[in-house]
């Protein structure tokens, strides 16, 4: 049972289902059938991070290194360690791998250091967030801007840019097309844009979020070019974002660009036919430019073929499978559910 659930424990209830009995509620879509393993994994997985569940950092913070002053992710990001294992400095990165995208493709060690969470990584090496390191991070200028430059760095390697660093807005890079193939045959880097989208949750910069998912979303549904992060998309990279308007915004435009609709379990059909969204900030504007330019006179992006729940067309073997359940809440006043960061329709 995840941890934030304990905290209704003595009522029976599950905080991710107010209303509901534990068991009944707490893993099963609106529609009644129960969702994968995966999918519950996912749900769980982004369950335990960040303060909507203070149950469960309060008993990771029973173990963190807080008490030895052994704060390793700061160390790293004030460029006086190297990352392990084998690594260089952060100003090395910065600096010297913006191009080298054999180097970031194929390092599988560097990403825990350079957007770290509170949770552990699969880098035994890289240290999980102590509460302390979190709030050094956020009123640290040096830091902030080396996480935004880390941020960047990643978004050039998928073939993205950012365009505003007020608002997050971000679009194609010029780039694109070869970094977007890149993207649709290495699965493994849906994994790191979670954990990208989660670390600037935990770390003060939550505006980035929304647009980045808001983009993903334009490129997997409305543009179909990036069909290996289609069911990550909506899986994953959507639930991530902590603001719970911008989830309720995000789940909805997928549900209007998602083909079959009828098909769609991101999200209660009712309640999203009755939300009215506003806006936020749309990607494709930004990078019509670039497509255009890249583009030969009359030629039109070629039409995907359909796609159906749970298979990306052109995925590579190895990709998250589809994530079945209709696992949202219907719309309610506000409050400070534990669990709303799994949920877009959370109370």
């Amino acid at each position: 049972k995840p941890l934030c659930c304990l905290q209704g424990a003595e009522e029976g209830t599950c905080q991710a289902w107010p209303g509901r009995r534990d068991g009944e509620g707490g893993s099963l879509p609106l529609g009644g059938s129960a969702p994968p393993r995966k999918a519950r994994r996912a749900q769980g997985s982004l369950c335990l991070t960040g303060p909507c569940c203070p149950l469960s950092l309060a008993l990771q913070d029973l173990v963190e290194r807080d008490c030895n002053g052994d704060t390793p992710n700061l160390s790293f990001y004030r460029n006086e360690i190297r990352f392990l294992p084998n690594g260089c400095f952060i100003e090395d990165i910065l600096q010297n791998w913006r191009d080298n995208y054999d180097l970031l493709e194929d390092n599988h060690s560097y990403i825990q250091w350079l957007f770290p969470l509170r949770e552990p990584g699969v880098n035994w090496h890289a240290k999980p967030l102590t509460l302390r390191e979190v709030e050094v991070f956020k009123s640290s200028p040096e830091i902030q801007e080396r996480f935004v430059r880390a941020y960047e760095l990643m978004l050039g390697f998928y073939g993205i840019q950012l365009e505003d660093r007020g608002t997050g807005t971000v679009g194609r890079a010029q780039n694109y097309q070869k970094r977007f193939q890149n993207l649709n045959w290495r699965s493994h880097n849906n994994l790191r844009i979670t954990r990208i989208l989660k670390s600037l949750g935990e770390l003060g910069l939550e505006h980035f979020q929304a647009p980045l998912v808001r983009f993903f979303l334009e490129e997997t549904l409305v543009r179909r070019e990036l069909p290996g992060v289609r069911q990550s998309a909506l899986d994953y990279f959507m639930f991530a974002v902590r603001c719970r308007n911008q989830r309720r915004q995000l789940v909805h435009f997928a549900w209007e660009h998602f083909q079959p609709r009828c098909k769609f379990v991101w999200g209660p059909p009712d309640k999203l036919r009755r939300f009215k969204p506003s806006s936020l900030p749309r990607p494709l504007e930004g990078s019509r430019k670039v497509e255009e330019e890249g583009r030969p006179a009359g030629d039109e992006p070629a039409e995907s073929p359909s796609e159906t729940p749970g298979h990306s067309p052109a995925a590579p073997a190895g990709d998250e499978p589809a994530k079945a359940g209709e696992a949202a809440e219907p719309f309610a006043k506000s409050g400070n559910s534990p669990c709303t960061l799994v949920f877009a329709f959370s109370e």
